[in-house]
C-alpha cells in the first residue's frame, strides 16, 4: 500500500452518483483518482440506499450518464423517459455493476469498505487524508479532494463551516426493501415488539412501486434521527427495520390503499437507509430557496437544477401531505456552492453542496448530483493543470468543457422533465404602464430563459406617439419595459422578433400613418436584446409592406429565410405574399400574391397576416387570417416560391390575428380567436384558444381556452420551447398577457365545454 503514498491528483470521497462522476470527470482528463467508497459497491443512495430511479431530468444530463443510460438499456434495466413521470426506475443491482465497469475502464483506482478518518489542512489545503481500508490506514497527498460522502466528511474534518440540523429539522430518511409474489397464500408474522397500525393514515408514508413481474418495491418513511451522527443514524438503522417488519405484517393482512398483499414475502433489504439529508457546506456562495424558484443565472454555472422542491416534514412520519413540492423551472448551481468558504483545493458536490435547507430539497436528486459531481471532476482537473487553487480556476475553461462533454449550462435547453406541472400564465406589461394602450406582441427565448417580447404601444393605436417598446423576463420576472424603436412622428406598428443562425437578435416593425402608406424598418442586437443598432429601411426602394407584416420569419431547410407578408390596399382585397431572403436578410424578394380557391366567396375573399411552417424539406405551408370565417390554408413544394390558391381550414377565424409554431416534437400548435364573424367588432374577441395537431394541420383535436372573460383578447404570438410552448397576446388593449405551458396543459375538444367553432376540414384543390 505504501506505493500509493503521494500517488494521486484527485482524491474523491463517496462512490455515490456525485463521486462516481466527479471520479470518471477527472480521470478522462488525464489525471489519477483514487475513489473511496464505505459500502461494497458503487452507485450511494441509487444502489445501496436502494433508490431505484432517477429523479431530475435525465434525457438532459452529459455525455458520460448518457452512456450510463445506453448500458441500461441495453441490459433491459431502466425504463424509457417519460417527460411527465417524476422518476424513472431503474435496476439498483445492473446499475451498480455497470458504474463499476465504468470506472474501471477509466483507470481510476476504487477502494471499497475504506473511509476517511482524519485529513490535515493547512490555511484551507487539505495536505494529507488518512483513509482506512481492510489493508490498514492508507495517506494520501492529493493535489485536490472532492467530499462527495454525502455528510462532508472530509470537510468537518478538516474544519471547514458546515450546516448541520438537529434530528428533527432535517429532512427525514427512508428505508427501501422488497417484497415478492410467491404465488400462494402467506402465513403473516409480526415479530414481537413491532409496531401495528388501524388505517392507512396511521402508516408511515409509504409508496409502492409495483412491476410485472411480481416485485414490489416499497418505500417507507423514518424519522427522528440525525444522518451525520454516527449514533443516531445506526439507531435509525435498527429502528426502521423494526418499522418495516410492522409494516409488511400490515400489508399483508389489511392491504394498502385497497391491495392487499397476502401472497408476498420479504426479498431484500437496501444495504443501507435511504438519506435526504446529513449536513452541509458553508459555501464561497450559498444557493437560496428564492433563486432556485426565479431561475437564477450565475456567470460561474457548472450544473442546472430540474427538480422540484421536495421537503418531506422532518418530524411527522405519517404522508399527511408530503410536504412542498412546489414545482421549478430550471436554475442554474454555481461553482462557488461547491467550494467551501476559505477553500482552496476542496469541492463538495451533491446533496452537501451550498444551499439552504430547501434549496437542497431540489438539488439533491441523482440527475443534478451528476452534473455537479462531473463539474466538479473537470474543475479538480483544471486547478491541477493550471496549478492554481479552485476558487482560481479559469472558470470560461470549465464550461466549455462541460459543453463539450454534452453538459448543457444553457437553461433554455432544459424544461421537458415534469413539462405537464410548469405553467406560468401572467402580465407583461406593468400595473401602472408609461404609455395607455399596448397591442401586437411578438415573443423571442434567448439563452438561459431569457423571453424577449416586443409590442407597440402609446396612447391609441394610430397615433403619432404610437413607439416600439420591449420587456424582458428574466429570473423568473418581467422587467419594466423601455421603448426601443422611434423612427419619425409617425404611428409604430406590429414588431416581429427573429433570431438568426448566429443568435442575432433581429427586430422588425412598421412605420406609417396609414397602412398603405406602410415602409419596414429593423433593428437588430448581437447582445440578447440589451442594446440596438439603429434603425434602417428593411428594403430601401420606396416599396411598403415588405418582410414580415406580423408573425416571423422561418430559416428553411435550404438555408433561406421565409417571412410571412401581406398587402391591404384601400378598396381592394387583402392578399399575402412571402418575402425571400437568401443571404441573411441582406435583400428580399417577395412571391406572387396568392390566389383563393373557388371554394371561396368571392365577396369575402380577403386574407391577411400568414403565419408559416416547414413539414419536411420544401414542403412549407401557411395559415392567414380571413373575411370569410375561416382560417384559410396554401401549400408549396418548392420552398415557398409558389402556392396553392388559399382554401378554408376547420377553424374558425372572426378577421382577428393568428399565430403557429411548430413545436419540438413535432407537433403544431395554432392560438387565435376561434369565432365566426367577419365584421371584427372587437367585442367577437372574447375567446382565445390554442389548437393542436399531429397531423401537419389537417385535424385540431386538442385545444385550451386561454381566455374566454368579456372584452378583447387577441393579435397571439406563439414560439416552440422545451416546455412546449409560449404564447403572448393583448388583452383588452392596455396590457400584454404571457402563457408559458406544455401540451398536456391542452385537452381533446371532447372533453370541454366550449364556444369554439370547427368543422370538417376542407382538402387543398
Amino acid at each position: 500500500m505504501s506505493k500509493l503514498h503521494d500517488a494521486f491528483d484527485v482524491l474523491v470521497a463517496g462512490g455515490g452518483m456525485s463521486g462516481v462522476f466527479a471520479a470518471i470527470a477527472a480521470a478522462e482528463s488525464g489525471r489519477k483518482v483514487c475513489l473511496i467508497e464505505p459500502a461494497n459497491m458503487l452507485g450511494g443512495q441509487g444502489t445501496t440506499g436502494g433508490v431505484a430511479g432517477f429523479c431530475g431530468d435525465t434525457h438532459t444530463v452529459n455525455r458520460v450518464f448518457d452512456e450510463l443510460v445506453d448500458q441500461l438499456k441495453q441490459l433491459d434495466a431502466i425504463s424509457d423517459f417519460n417527460p411527465c413521470h417524476d422518476r424513472r426506475a431503474y435496476d439498483l443491482e445492473l446499475c451498480g455493476f455497470v458504474l463499476q465497469e465504468m470506472v474501471r475502464k477509466a483507470g481510476i483506482a476504487v477502494l471499497l469498505h475504506s473511509r476517511v478518518i482524519d485529513v490535515t489542512a493547512q490555511d484551507g489545503r487539505i495536505t494529507d487524508v488518512a483513509v482506512s481500508t481492510a489493508g490498514g490506514v492508507l495517506h494520501i497527498k492529493p493535489n485536490v479532494v472532492i467530499d462527495a460522502s454525502g455528510i462532508c466528511v472530509m470537510a468537518r474534518q478538516a474544519g471547514m463551516p458546515v450546516i448541520h440540523l438537529g434530528a428533527n429539522e432535517q429532512l427525514p430518511m427512508s428505508l427501501y426493501f422488497t417484497l415478492w409474489d410467491t404465488g400462494k397464500p402467506v402465513t403473516p408474522k409480526l415479530p414481537q415488539g413491532c409496531p401495528t397500525w388501524e388505517s392507512d393514515e396511521d402508516l408511515p408514508m409509504t409508496t409502492l412501486h409495483s412491476f410485472d413481474s411480481g416485485k414490489v418495491e416499497v418505500k417507507m418513511k423514518v424519522v427522528g434521527y440525525d444522518a451525520a451522527d454516527g449514533l443516531s443514524l445506526s439507531e435509525a438503522e435498527m429502528h426502521a427495520r423494526q418499522q418495516m417488519m410492522g409494516l409488511i405484517y400490515y400489508l399483508q393482512t389489511k392491504g394498502y390503499q385497497g391491495r392487499k398483499l397476502d401472497q408476498h414475502v420479504l426479498a431484500s433489504v437496501s444495504r443501507m437507509i435511504g438519506i435526504r439529508e446529513a449536513c452541509r457546506i458553508e459555501g464561497e456562495y450559498i444557493l437560496t430557496q428564492d433563486e432556485v424558484m426565479h431561475e437564477a443565472v450565475f456567470d460561474d454555472a457548472v450544473a442546472v437544477g430540474t427538480y422540484h422542491l421536495d421537503y418531506h416534514w422532518p418530524d411527522r412520519v405519517q404522508r399527511a401531505g408530503t410536504g412542498i413540492t412546489t414545482m421549478v423551472m430550471p436554475y442554474h448551481i454555481p461553482l462557488r456552492s461547491l467550494i467551501p468558504r476559505g477553500s482552496r483545493n476542496m469541492l463538495v458536490p451533491g446533496r452537501s453542496a451550498s444551499g439552504d435547507q430547501m434549496a437542497m430539497s431540489s438539488f439533491r436528486v441523482m440527475a443534478t448530483c451528476v452534473q455537479m459531481g462531473y463539474a466538479a471532476g473537470k474543475a479538480a482537473s483544471l486547478a491541477v493543470t493550471q496549478n492554481c487553487d479552485v476558487p482560481d480556476i479559469p472558470i470560461a475553461n470549465l464550461q466549455e468543457q462541460l459543453e463539450q462533454n454534452g453538459q448543457s449550462l444553457n437553461l433554455s435547453a432544459y424544461g421537458l422533465f415534469l413539462r405537464n406541472l410548469l405553467l406560468q400564465h401572467e402580465t407583461v406589461t406593468p400595473d401602472q404602464p408609461p404609455f395607455d394602450n399596448c397591442h401586437a406582441s411578438t415573443l423571442l427565448q434567448l439563452e438561459n430563459g431569457r423571453m424577449l417580447c416586443a409590442y407597440f404601444a402609446g396612447s391609441k393605436e394610430g397615433e403619432d406617439d404610437v413607439r416600439i417598446w420591449l420587456s424582458v423576463r428574466e429570473q423568473g420576472c418581467w422587467q419594466e419595459p423601455r421603448c426601443v424603436a422611434s423612427v419619425e412622428n409617425a404611428p409604430h406598428w406590429n414588431p416581429v422578433l427573429f433570431a438568426d443562425e448566429q443568435a442575432k437578435v433581429h427586430l422588425y416593425f412598421k412605420v406609417g400613418k396609414h397602412i398603405r402608406d406602410w415602409q419596414t424598418w429593423q433593428i437588430a442586437s448581437n447582445d440578447q436584446g440589451e442594446n440596438w443598432s439603429k434603425p434602417s429601411l428593411l428594403v430601401d426602394d420606396g416599396s411598403h409592406s415588405r418582410g414580415p407584416v406580423r408573425n416571423k420569419p422561418i430559416i428553411l431547410s435550404n438555408g433561406d429565410w421565409l417571412a410571412p407578408s401581406s398587402v391591404e390596399p384601400s378598396g381592394d382585397a387583402w392578399q399575402v405574399f412571402c418575402d425571400r431572403s437568401t443571404d441573411q436578410g441582406k435583400t428580399w424578394q417577395a412571391t406572387q400574391l396568392l390566389t383563393f380557391s373557388d371554394q371561396i366567396d368571392p365577396k369575402q375573399r380577403g386574407a391577411i397576416q400568414p403565419t408559416l411552417w416547414e413539414s419536411e424539406p420544401g414542403h412549407v405551408h401557411m395559415l392567414t387570417r380571413s373575411t370569410c370565417g375561416w382560417v384559410l390554408r396554401s401549400d408549396s413544394t418548392d420552398f415557398g416560391k409558389t402556392w396553392c390558391p388559399l382554401y378554408p381550414t376547420s377553424i374558425a377565424n372572426n378577421n382577428s390575428g393568428i399565430d403557429l409554431a411548430k413545436l419540438d416534437d413535432g407537433s403544431l400548435a395554432l392560438v387565435c380567436n376561434p369565432i365566426q364573424n367577419a365584421d371584427c367588432s372587437l367585442n367577437q374577441r372574447s375567446v382565445l384558444t390554442v389548437f393542436r395537431s399531429t397531423d401537419n394541420g389537417k385535424t385540431w383535436p386538442s385545444s385550451l381556452i386561454l381566455e374566454d372573460e368579456p372584452g378583447e383578447f387577441s393579435y397571439p404570438a406563439i414560439i416552440p420551447t422545451r416546455v412546449g410552448m409560449a404564447i403572448s397576446y393583448s388583452a383588452k388593449r392596455t396590457a400584454i398577457k404571457y402563457w408559458h405551458g406544455s401540451v398536456e396543459q391542452l385537452q381533446s375538444r371532447t372533453d370541454q365545454q366550449t364556444n369554439v367553432q370547427c368543422h370538417e376540414p376542407v382538402s387543398a384543390k
